[in-house]
């Protein structure tokens, strides 16, 4: 073991002695900081600490002397000083081991700490879980920090040291700075390690008191070296009242600093010595002695500079989610390069300049004389040459991927009039345009991001499938008295077509829409019975392709047509009608089924939202990975049989 490990040891096991009996001292002790020396004249700051209720410091008794030569000196309270302002900081466990009576007599303690605290001196807020954070910085104005306190909330991890560290960066650019630390627990998962903590803090020249509020070994050293390095003080509370004096004695501490100023001697040549003060405390001298530079400060080396203020760990949630933004992000910027592109060389193809010189030189010898000019496609993205560019291109891609037909039959279902290029250009451009503008509204939360993009991509198929389901449920819902009018129409002495145009103009959409297709169709070639055959296609109707097969049965066999397409429009109204109340009775199974099924889906993103760090262990570690291919298996046979059970085919 080597001689610093039992030096530190030692005054470890000293002041946590001393802590043991509570948070007051025995004695009143002072200790010296903030030394400066400006135009021959030497300020610091005294500040006495266990100075007991209601005694009495007789500043005018005060001496100072410097390598054994006695100064004047001139006393004034640091809350007094005009030119010199005073920073606390109160930096607060808010760990989930804090919650309830813990974290309630942490915020009275909190509140009597404000209160009783000079109204001249700056207070902030620094509170510390799964990372740490400047909640309220330094201000005089009490009221909202207490509404801040008030409003304090407990979240998992202890990161400790990165709270140290946040403050110390704080109270660098303080005047006298000062701050006091409340912990329930060893550090959990900061980025900054204990040395790095220590360091931070004895370089913002502020003085850091700390209350241990528990009973941990580990906890209490570290906040100990904390305090050691900072000539501050520890405190040890063992319940809520002890708590409440610990923070009503550091206020009180704050209440007994004093500014101290003295000429150096005529002559004085040294650039360091050894500084003494005391003030008597009702009559007994409280002394201090501290070793102190004179001369003009040293510039900072690398070691001098503090650590950067830490950040959270973002675990591979957040990074997967970075990386996927940063992704989208960029694929924005080069769909957007494509298309630029696409324009530009469609404006200087040389082929299309080269045909487009040769019309003009044939020009001549037209009957006008005048270049033959090719109509342009239009869009509904507009009619600029940009707009057919990306239009063709989205053409070639989805006919190169086979998905053309499929994605027009699903247009076409839904009756949404868009080709299916220009269907896939609004699809990517409101994937994207989602996940850009969530980026740029939560300022780059990328989780928030990522699910704009899932949202993005997901509805607009969800618009379309719930479109053409609703169409689909009209046109089965009119059937039955389709079939009864052109029934009627046929024993009218009407032919099919002119039956089928009764239809188109008595009926209501889709059924009028459908049919008017079909008889558009006709008359420009197609047999009536080929077109009615892509009405049953398009709206994946069984029901209308048997009654397609019985009109084409008629007319190869012949028969009574009206008599067939009353008697299945009978049978399909009783159908209907027993497919409504089988809907009805299911209700609540398919309810149940829906309800099952979302749930773990929607709770797994509002963790992942929420507090991502829950979900971790699940791709960190093999056992997290074997329940979760688990649960998605039970997840997926659950889903399939509740569908099973749920769906009656009628």
């Amino acid at each position: 073991m080597s001689v610093r490990r039992i030096i530190t040891g030692a005054a470890t096991g000293a002041l946590l002695l001393i802590a043991s009996a509570g948070p007051a001292f025995a004695a009143a002790s002072s200790t010296i900081g903030d030394v400066e020396v400006a135009d021959g004249q030497l300020s610091f700051v005294v500040t006495l600490d266990g100075v007991p209720t209601g005694a009495t410091i007789e500043t005018d008794d005060a001496s100072v002397s410097l390598e054994g030569q006695t100064l004047d000196p001139s006393v004034q309270s640091l809350s007094d000083a005009d030119d010199v302002t005073q920073t606390a900081l109160l930096v607060m466990d808010t760990s989930d081991s804090m919650a309830g009576e813990k974290l309630a007599a942490a915020q009275n303690a909190a509140r009597q700490f404000v209160s009783a605290v000079p109204s001249e001196v700056e207070i902030g807020l620094v509170t510390f879980d799964s990372v740490a954070e400047l909640q309220v910085p330094p201000t005089t104005n009490r009221s909202n920090l207490l509404d801040t306190i008030d409003g304090l909330t407990t979240a998992p991890q202890t990161v400790l040291y990165d709270a140290v560290v946040v403050a110390a960066v704080e109270l660098l650019s303080a005047d006298v700075g000062s701050a006091l630390l409340l912990s329930d627990g060893a550090d959990r998962g900061s980025a900054a390690t204990i040395e790095e903590a220590t360091k931070a803090a004895k370089k913002s020249d502020a003085r850091f008191d700390v209350v241990s509020f528990g009973d941990s070994t580990e906890q209490v050293a570290a906040l100990t070296d904390i305090a050691v390095a900072t000539d501050g003080t520890v405190y040890e509370a063992a319940d809520t009242e002890q708590l409440a004096e610990a923070f009503d004695q550091a206020a009180t501490t704050l209440s007994n600093r004093f500014l101290m100023t003295a000429d150096l001697p005529d002559g004085y040549t040294q650039t360091s010595g050894t500084l003494t003060a005391t003030i008597p405390v009702d009559g007994a001298p409280v002394t201090d002695a501290a070793q102190v530079v004179l001369g003009a400060p040293l510039a900072a080396g690398p070691d001098d500079v503090p650590p950067p203020l830490p950040t959270a760990d973002p675990g591979p949630l957040t990074t997967l989610a970075n990386n996927v933004i940063w992704l989208a992000v960029g694929a924005v910027f080069v769909a957007m390069f494509i298309i630029l592109y696409i324009a530009i060389a469609a404006g200087t193809n040389p082929e299309r300049n080269q045909s487009g010189g040769v019309r003009r030189r044939l020009s001549i010898y037209t009957l006008g004389g005048k270049a033959p000019v090719k109509e342009q496609e239009t869009t509904v993205l507009g009619d600029t040459q940009v707009a057919r560019s990306a239009v063709e291109f989205a053409g070639r891609v989805v006919a190169r991927r086979d998905f053309e037909s499929t994605l027009g039959a699903k247009l076409e279902s839904a009756a949404v009039p868009l080709k299916p290029a220009e269907w896939l250009l609004i699809h990517v451009g409101i994937t994207l345009g989602a996940g850009l503008v969530a980026f740029l509204l939560t300022s780059g939360r990328l989780l928030l991001t990522l699910v704009a993009i899932g949202l993005g991509m997901v509805l607009p198929w969800m618009y379309l499938t719930f479109k053409a389901g609703q169409r689909r449920k009209a046109f089965m819902a009119a059937l039955p008295d389709t079939l009864q009018l052109m029934a009627g129409s046929l024993s009218a002495g009407y032919s099919m077509p002119q039956a089928v145009d009764t239809v188109v103009r008595e009926g209501k959409p889709p059924i009028s829409t459908e049919f008017n297709r079909a008889l558009v169709e006709t008359r420009l070639g197609v047999d009536l019975e080929d077109a009615l055959d892509g009405i049953a296609e398009r709206m994946q109707s069984v029901d209308f392709a048997w009654v397609v097969m019985a009109i084409r049965i008629q007319r190869e066999v012949g028969g009574n047509l009206a008599e067939v397409l009353t008697t299945v429009s009978a049978t399909l109204r009783e159908r209907e009608r027993l497919r409504r109340q089988v809907q009805v009775l299911s209700a609540e199974g398919r309810l149940s089924a829906w309800i099952l099924g979302l749930l773990p889906i929607v709770f797994a993103l509002y963790l992942v939202l929420v507090r991502p760090e829950y979900l971790e262990p699940l791709i960190t570690t093999a056992f997290g990975w074997l329940l979760l291919g688990t649960g998605t298996v039970l997840l997926v046979v659950g889903g399939l049989w509740l569908r099973k059970v749920v769906k009656v085919e009628v």
